[in-house]
């Protein structure tokens, strides 16, 4: 993969530097704030070498490369230069986004940059409640001490860092941010909590609280912060602003934050845990019956962002979250049916693909097994959120809970160990991993697998050597959508044309000739009538006309590409008797082609009758003949 061409190439579908607000990164994805979403060609972006597909979801453009996606992050960082602290989300006058989008957006936003440690403290404070749980280290032994430090810093300090983050989502200066979250875990202040002594402001009677470790008050007061700069920014003339505007900010917003908005927002937080913690007290098993599988769509869908500071906020005001203990399983089951897809894949390609896919889903990148395997194939998707409710029943049952925020896979295991010691909720927890795995795998395996191709890059980059690279791209792809081989007997492909029968060998055409596309042969047509080669449906039409692909009733994908080039002749000469979505049977009339006028305007009229899943059968053979005429059997497939 050429990490600055993607990034150059993504840069400019998404409507160039003028059309991005602003851009961030996960693990897989870019994430794209756009002015304009409506500008992106999402299906061009989608047959790019290295990018496996494009959501829409959250308010946010997202194209999905995988493991890959940190350097081509960097070349598009380098492409991009300096977006300015002024491109948030709030300043540009950009497409109107409903509440609901604006809220997740504006939570990964300010979480995303801080996703990385949080994950690390996450696992460092896991592995220390281990250690400590197996007696291997004590909380007077030096290297606990400073493992804890290590662990909980980002923790205890969370106002600072997510002061920081607001800050630069919301357009002030993180530095501003960081004052106005450091000044609500300031020891001197915290000092006054459950004190008898009172803390005045003017004389004003103070309700300090306990703000280490909170999430949502500080991510309120800095964009209270945002709102009041710009109105004083716009009042002080130019040469002030560089310290007087902060220097405002900051008199107005920490007090108000320590009289107001704290105090008001943990209570509202905390009423917030208890809701959470009564619905899963209600009946857990139903709540992992209900959550632990449908999570996966509702990660897929973006949707996860919104209970993401619910989970950290549980774990802050209660030290710990119910309803993470209820997703461990459906990570392992994504995994399970993406090992299955694999195993019982015949075609290479899509071997390695399962197979290394549910590997790096175990150690908890999911993307590339959900958009690269589950997804396109759609029945281990379904048996991934069988398995994951399932193994959500187990943790239910034995009241699983998660105490440090960690990732998903084997490193979230450590985040479920009770500090107080390793309790039932911890096996649950595991159990529940093994459940989702084994359920996921052996539902796939037996009921979820069925042959077909999933289109890969190289075959894109294949088609892209050739002057008609778009049309045929346009088929291929649509067909990598169908119904999948059902018949295990021997399948017949009838002639669409009559004429002379040519190996693919002999087209000049590398595409076709050295079956990049797929099997099958070639005819040299003596008429211009082009029918059905099998009983099925028209899956795509070019808009030029010259390519038709028909879906087999028993999954087979024929492509008929008629001559070389004709792309350009943009339909003249076509005349289609069928339109996407029908439902033909072998020798119904699919479209006259005019042959004279095609070779008069200098194109060659050999047609490939192309198998494009081919990988999906044993074998893939023409019949011997030097002549054929409409509907005589042409091709020979065993699967």
């Amino acid at each position: 993969m050429d990490h600055r061409q993607l990034a150059t190439d993504v840069l400019r579908s998404v409507g160039g530097k003028e059309n991005i607000n602003k851009v961030t990164h996960c693990v897989t994805r870019l994430r794209f704030e756009l002015k304009n979403n409506k500008i992106p060609n999402a299906e061009e972006i989608k047959k790019m070498d290295g990018v496996l597909t494009v959501i829409q979801q959250g308010g946010q453009y997202q194209v999905v490369i995988g493991n890959q996606v940190v350097p081509v992050f960097n070349e598009l960082s380098s492409l991009l230069g300096d977006l300015g602290e002024s491109n948030s989300s709030d300043d540009v006058q950009g497409e109107k986004k409903n509440l609901f989008d604006r809220f997740t957006s504006m939570i990964s936003g300010v979480f995303m940059p801080i996703m990385g440690a949080l994950a690390a403290s996450g696992i460092i404070k896991g592995l220390l409640a281990c250690l400590s749980a197996f007696g291997v280290l004590t909380a007077t032994d030096g290297t606990y001490i400073v493992l804890n430090a290590i662990g909980d810093t980002l923790f205890y300090f969370f106002p600072v860092f997510l002061g920081a983050s607001a800050a630069k989502y919301f357009g002030l200066n993180q530095y501003i941010g960081m004052v106005i979250g450091g000044s609500m875990v300031y020891p001197s202040l915290l000092s006054f909590v459950g004190s008898e002594q009172q803390l005045t402001f003017l004389s004003l009677p103070m309700n300090i609280m306990n703000y280490t470790s909170s999430v949502f008050p500080a991510i309120v007061a800095v964009w209270f912060a945002s709102l009041l700069n710009r109105v004083i920014e716009k009042r002080i003339a130019q040469g002030f602003r560089y310290f007087l505007a902060p220097f405002i900010v900051l008199l107005i917003t920490v007090p108000l934050t320590l009289f107001i908005i704290g105090p008001v927002i943990s209570y509202l937080s905390n009423g917030l845990a208890d809701i959470t913690t009564a619905i899963y007290n209600f009946n857990p098993v139903l709540a992992g019956l209900v959550l632990g599988g449908p999570w996966i769509l509702i990660v897929m869908f973006g949707l996860h962002w919104a209970f993401i500071p619910i989970f950290i906020n549980n774990m802050a005001t209660i030290g710990y979250d119910s309803v993470m203990g209820l997703l461990a399983a459906n990570q392992f089951a994504m995994a399970g049916a993406a090992l299955a897809f694999g195993l019982r894949a015949k075609d290479k390609q899509m071997r390695t693909l399962g197979i290394s896919t549910g590997g790096t889903t175990l150690l908890g990148v999911s993307e590339p097994a959900l958009y690269g395997v589950l997804l396109p194939q759609k029945k281990p998707l379904v048996m991934a959120i069988i398995g994951g409710s399932v193994g959500g029943v187990i943790g239910g049952a034995f009241l699983s809970k998660v105490y440090a925020f960690a990732p998903s896979g084997v490193f979230g295991i450590p985040g479920a160990v009770n500090p107080q010691g390793v309790d039932a909720g911890f096996y649950g927890y595991v159990l529940q991993m093994a459940v989702g795995l084994v359920v996921g795998f052996i539902l796939t395996y037996l009921w979820g697998y069925k042959p077909r191709n999933v289109s890969t890059k190289s075959e894109s980059d294949t088609h892209g050597a050739i002057a008609d690279a778009e049309s045929v791209k346009e088929v291929h792809a649509t067909q990598h959508s169908s119904a999948s081989v059902q018949s295990v007997t021997a399948l017949t492909v009838h002639s669409p044309l009559s004429g002379q029968v040519v190996p693919l060998a002999n087209v000049a055409d590398e595409a076709f000739a050295s079956e990049a596309m797929g099997k099958g042969v070639a005819i040299i047509p003596s008429a211009g009538t082009v029918v059905s080669p099998v009983d099925g449906v028209v899956a795509t039409i070019t808009k030029s006309k010259h390519a038709i692909a028909v879906i087999g009733n028993d999954g087979v994908e024929v492509l008929i590409h008629v001559g070389m080039d004709t792309v350009k002749l943009k339909g003249e000469g076509f005349t289609l008797h069928v339109k996407e979505g029908d439902q033909v049977h072998v020798g119904d009339v699919l479209m006259e082609v005019d042959l004279v006028l095609i070779q008069n305007k200098g194109f060659d009229i050999v047609t490939p009758v192309i198998i494009t899943n081919s990988g999906s059968y044993a074998s893939v053979s023409g019949f011997e003949a030097e002549t054929i005429t409409t509907g005589t059997p042409i091709i020979l497939i065993k699967p």
